[in-house]
């Protein structure tokens, strides 16, 4: 059963557990020992929990206006997709996607994206973008190109749009 919270009402238990979960699937990232986000708080996030109530696979978004040059978009922008290694293969992570591309798509949001690997989101159907991305770099506080997978999945008839994309603000 896929859970809904709104980070707000996540729990200080439910709090431990996504940070121990986190780290499990990025270890390479302290940051998540600290706090459960990489780089900005999200505003929602997916939870699927095992009959033991243990939090066992989560996937964030966040609600995002990004520039283009045809004008301003919001987009959903998916991050922290990850399931626990016992849990993997099952499809788990395919269902949290499902669950945020059905509520992106009851509020009009014409595409979700995330920055991941093709060959685990590709099923999912989310593609590859070849844009030239911006993003501000938390660390030097000013906008750099952004190199790196980032990729979209069309919820509407909407074309995605050409040339630049500014992210206005940190990847997620």
């Amino acid at each position: 059963m896929i859970i809904y919270r709104s980070d707000e009402a996540i729990t200080d238990d439910e709090d431990r557990e996504l940070r121990s979960l986190f780290f499990s699937c990025f270890s390479f990232n302290p940051i998540f020992l600290a706090r459960r986000y990489f780089k900005e708080r999200p505003g929602h996030r997916w939870l699927i929990k095992s009959p033991a109530g243990e939090i066992v696979a989560h996937a964030a978004l966040h609600e995002k206006t990004i520039g283009t040059e045809s004008g301003d978009l919001l987009i959903g922008g998916v991050a922290e997709v990850c399931v626990a290694t016992n849990h993997r293969g099952l499809g788990i992570s395919k269902e949290l996607l499902l669950a945020i591309d059905q509520w992106l798509g009851a509020r009009g949001v014409a595409f979700a994206m995330l920055f991941g690997q093709p060959q685990v989101y590709a099923s999912s159907g989310y593609v590859p973008i070849q844009n030239e991305l911006r993003a501000d770099n938390l660390l030097s506080r000013h906008w750099i190109p952004f190199c790196g997978t980032p990729m979209i999945k069309s919820l509407s008839q909407t074309a995605w749009p050409r040339g630049i994309i500014d992210l206005r603000g940190p990847t997620f």
